[in-house]
């Protein structure tokens, strides 16, 4: 009986830590996902695991779904890995006020999660697409403690940097992120950011479309559109940033990537962090939302 009786609670606890594992679709990653009220928004979040915290930052038009594939291997490294959902993104609360969705609000809105929340004193950081900017922008703050960074795909240069925002893209972006339009738009779009397109299945797309659908797509907007004017104050993100110079940092690349050049942003960012080229990973066939192609190598790498 008492074999029996271990024999259930070890079966329950092993899979009360391993239930991440059986994610297949975007409806099980949200039965996984945890929510706390920020500011008076409600922000969404997945929390698994257990040991030295790891954040994973997303940017756009994507949300914590793009890291399904690496969250029960870093589990299994023995970390705790928290993924949140942007404000406006995922299943985070979808808000119409632009001044919520900057990159500073959810500076704000992540450290408050982290810190005040979750009660992280110390954790490493990563970081891909338009988490890098709202990670320059947490830098300022006191509360923002990490042990080590881990950038994909990012900016903090404007050389090497390709946006394309301009008064046609503008309009374009406008025009297809209407409602009726926002399925085949985002489609075409997460299809064109990784080089395999047979990973681009239909559940795969679906978690990335699924919340553009539901508000996302204004959040996206709001982002995209304020890119010029993050370029505008990259020097003071910069500044941010400087002092976590001396913090190490690892360096994972797509050589693809049509948007952040791997040659120009990614030697800048390189030798602003002083890393060292054994912790630079270049994934020769890959291009924007490397957690969909490489997983196992990136965990390596981790």
């Amino acid at each position: 009986m008492k074999f029996l009786l271990f024999f259930f609670c070890s079966s329950f606890l092993y899979n009360a830590n391993a239930s991440y594992e059986n994610i297949n679709t975007y409806s099980d990653h949200i039965k996984e996902m945890k929510t706390t009220v920020i500011n008076g928004n409600t922000l969404a979040y997945i929390d698994e695991g257990e040991g030295e915290p790891i954040v994973l930052m997303h940017g756009i038009p994507t949300n914590s779904w793009m890291f399904r594939k690496i969250i029960p291997g870093l589990v299994k490294k023995g970390y705790r890995v928290i993924a949140p959902d942007l404000l406006g993104m995922g299943q985070s609360e979808k808000v119409k006020d632009e001044k919520k969705l900057s990159i500073y609000n959810q500076a704000e809105v992540i450290l408050t999660l982290l810190s005040d929340k979750l009660k992280l004193d110390n954790w490493k950081h990563l970081v891909h697409d338009f988490g890098g900017p709202i990670t320059w922008a947490m830098m300022k703050d006191s509360r923002f403690q990490i042990n080590e960074l881990i950038v994909l795909d990012t900016f903090l240069f404007k050389s090497g940097f390709s946006p394309g925002l301009n008064i046609f893209t503008r309009g374009a972006t406008s025009l297809m992120t209407t409602k009726l339009m926002v399925k085949p738009f985002f489609t075409i779009a997460i299809k064109s950011m990784v080089q395999d397109k047979g990973i681009a299945t239909k559940k795969m797309i679906e978690g990335y479309v699924m919340p553009l659908k539901e508000g996302g797509a204004n959040t996206y907007r709001c982002l995209y559109f304020s890119v010029n004017d993050i370029i505008e104050n990259l020097d003071m993100l910069q500044n941010n940033a400087y002092s976590f110079k001396s913090v190490p940092t690892k360096i994972i690349w797509g050589k693809n990537d049509k948007f952040l050049d791997s040659e120009i942003q990614l030697n800048q960012i390189q030798e602003f962090f002083n890393t060292n080229e054994e912790d630079i990973l270049v994934l020769e066939n890959a291009k924007h939302i490397i957690t969909e192609e490489f997983p196992e190598e990136i965990l390596n790498k981790l």
